[in-house]
């Protein structure tokens, strides 16, 4: 989730760390130097928490 927005990127790419860069009109998520996905930006939220937290297991 970034700025308030939920970003689906698929199930292959579950547990991989990855860099979202945020754009003004877009969310582009990269793994490595792989564009995984473009997302448009509905909200106009700020970017809050530049960190991210490990994933929880289940």
């Amino acid at each position: 989730m970034v700025a308030g927005q939920r970003l689906r990127v698929g199930r292959t790419h579950a547990g991989t760390i990855i860099t979202v860069m945020v754009e003004d009109h877009h969310f582009r998520v990269l793994d490595g130097t792989t564009e995984l996905s473009l997302h448009a930006r509905t909200t106009t939220k700020p970017i809050r928490n530049f960190n991210a937290h490990r994933p929880r297991n289940r």
